[in-house]
């Protein structure tokens, strides 16, 4: 049997971080990983998720700035370099990322996890042995009850990144945050695109000024977007899907050659025996305190395994709190202050609390807003749709919260992040001066109205 001080279970954006800074401190620690180290976020999320959509956007562009003198003859897309270059970069991110773990005192483990005991998990035919545990095993797919995934007509995100060629028509279920980047994506590339969304609105964790206006200038690009739409059939034939969904106005029907399923994902914990522990869980998220500690007091989870934002930036900042707990018995709690971003064309951002959480907690605030068609940069962009909006208390002015959407909206709202942690009023944000002519400026024209 291996003895360590700390065992972390999972090798993504969570559990590296909080292996490193716990070796950092001195401690012996393990690192089981089932799969690719770098979680899902490395190999089959943010990154090149991005990488997708930072290609596809230059065809946009291409198309805008024709108007403007930039001539390019027959703009075409090749899927199968685009997959290459994909390959090529996560490799080189992922061997960093293994060189870095192997470069520290840990020991990293591949195999999966099953916990023995509250101080023991069984790795392959290893016995790991530890003071403290971690969880941060991460997500998988979500399923959806009709839709089973196939990998080639009807495929997850995941699959997304293993596509030779482009799909002629595409059904995306699902209209959050995964849904709209690649909605946006096939678009961009020329495939008729459909969203299927089941609330009433996409994006649904945002405003909803926000979500009319993305639907608004996603259906300017020709996609089709249905919201309250149900699933209820599905017939795979030879080269298409027909889909069949509820809605208010009655079923509807249709026929894509692919479909693609985003309707979120859900913890990965089910395989690790915790039934062998006191550990609580809750739909498969692991229950913890806000130390982040469970109710096995040696182990701790984060990450995706637990019900907070499953965002990659959340997971970093989870894993250093985390470590400083461990390290120096401290109680620290993580950020609540966590931006959401959604890298869709228009983009979509937002920060701090919404009108939906003012207004449940009895707070009077104002909202501001400034619409970038009054933004010469936003023009000389080619994307002036959207707006910027400030949440402040109306009394104090202080800003709580904001929310954006438009061109590089996913940068832009790190500004808001500042201005809230540094407890900065709408007035005192009036009186900087920002340079001319940018998208920031936008955040002073708002804060002179």
């Amino acid at each position: 049997m291996d003895r360590f001080d700390v065992i972390v279970i999972g090798a993504g954006p969570a559990g590296k971080n909080v292996a490193l800074d716990l070796v950092k401190g001195g401690l012996k620690v393990a690192i089981i990983e089932k799969d690719r180290v770098g979680g899902t976020c490395l190999n089959e999320g943010c990154i090149p998720a991005k990488l997708y959509l930072e290609s596809s956007s230059y065809v946009s562009k291409l198309k805008h700035f024709s108007n403007y003198g930039v001539m390019v003859d027959n703009i075409s897309f090749d899927m199968t370099q685009l997959k290459t270059k994909k390959d090529e970069l996560l490799s080189m991110l992922r061997s960093g990322a293994t060189r870095t773990i192997e470069k520290s005192a840990a020991q990293l483990f591949h195999g999966e996890a099953s916990f023995i005991d509250k101080n023991s998990v069984k790795v392959g035919d290893q016995l790991l042995e530890a003071d403290k545990i971690i969880i941060a095993s991460g997500s998988v797919h979500r399923p959806h009850p009709l839709l089973e995934i196939d990998g080639k007509q009807i495929i997850s995100s995941k699959e997304v990144f293993e596509l030779d060629t482009l799909p002629k028509s595409v059904l995306v279920v699902g209209g959050g945050a995964i849904g709209c980047e690649f909605a946006t994506f096939f678009n961009a590339l020329g495939s008729e695109v459909h969203i299927a969304e089941f609330t009433p609105q996409i994006v649904p964790a945002e405003d909803s000024d926000v979500a009319k206006v993305l639907q608004r200038e996603l259906q300017k690009k020709g996609i089709k977007i249905t919201v309250n739409a149900n699933v209820t059939v599905c017939n795979k034939k030879e080269d298409s899907v027909e889909i069949t969904m509820q809605t208010k106005k009655g079923e509807l029907t249709g026929e894509y050659e692919l479909v693609l399923v985003s309707i979120g994902r859900s913890p990965n914990s089910v395989s690790l025996n915790l039934k062998n522990t006191a550990v609580k869980v809750d739909r498969d998220f692991v229950l913890v305190n806000k130390h982040l500690q469970t109710d096995e007091p040696n182990i701790y989870a984060l990450g995706d395994a637990i019900p907070t934002p499953a965002l990659a930036h959340a997971a970093y900042n989870e894993a250093a709190v985390l470590a400083k707990n461990i390290l120096n018995s401290s109680t620290c709690k993580p950020s609540q202050i966590i931006p959401f971003v959604t890298f869709c064309q228009p983009q979509v951002a937002s920060v701090g609390k919404n009108e939906k959480t003012l207004k449940a907690e009895g707070i009077e605030y104002t909202a501001t807003k400034h619409f970038f068609k009054s933004s010469a940069k936003a023009k000389i962009k080619g994307d002036d749709g959207g707006f910027i909006k400030l949440l402040c208390e109306k009394e104090s002015g202080l800003i709580v919260g904001g929310a954006m959407i438009g061109h590089d909206t996913t940068e832009l709202i790190h500004e808001v992040l500042i201005a809230i942690e540094k407890k900065t009023t709408i007035s005192e944000l009036g009186d900087m001066v920002f340079a001319h002519p940018t998208l920031s400026e936008s955040l002073w024209e708002l804060s002179t109205k």
